[in-house]
């Protein structure tokens, strides 16, 4: 699969995410949920391209494991560091539009995987 084609897809179902918490937040009277919805799909693209990198050191047999070891230490930090703004800064950001943002590159591997299987099979 093509990450370039991951990132493009996963642009418009961030846009469709990003109408539905939009529209949540009007219902709610706050901008938090959009927001936080921005803040996971930002950070998800940080550690969809961590992923990538340690992929390819994985492939190429380059890096020793303590270097892709440390990578996946970064990428559990990154998701750490979205849920805690989201914590402490309540009032801009709202945690489950966070914990969504960061699913919308996993649904884009869903569907353009699935769409894959339909054209060859």
């Amino acid at each position: 699969m093509n990450e370039k084609l991951v990132f493009k897809k996963s642009f418009f179902i961030f846009l469709i995410g990003f109408i539905v918490f939009s529209i949540i937040g009007l219902m709610m009277k706050s901008i938090s949920y959009s927001l936080g919805f921005l803040l996971g799909y930002l950070f998800n693209l940080a550690i969809f391209y961590v992923i990538i990198i340690t992929s390819d050191m994985i492939l190429n047999l380059k890096r020793s494991t303590s270097l892709i070891i440390l990578l996946n230490i970064v990428k559990l930090a990154i998701y750490a560091i979205g849920f805690l703004i989201a914590i402490f800064i309540p009032k801009w950001f709202n945690l489950m539009g966070v914990l969504f943002g960061y699913m919308v590159i996993k649904i884009t591997i869903y569907i353009v995987s699935y769409q894959m299987k339909g054209v060859k099979g």
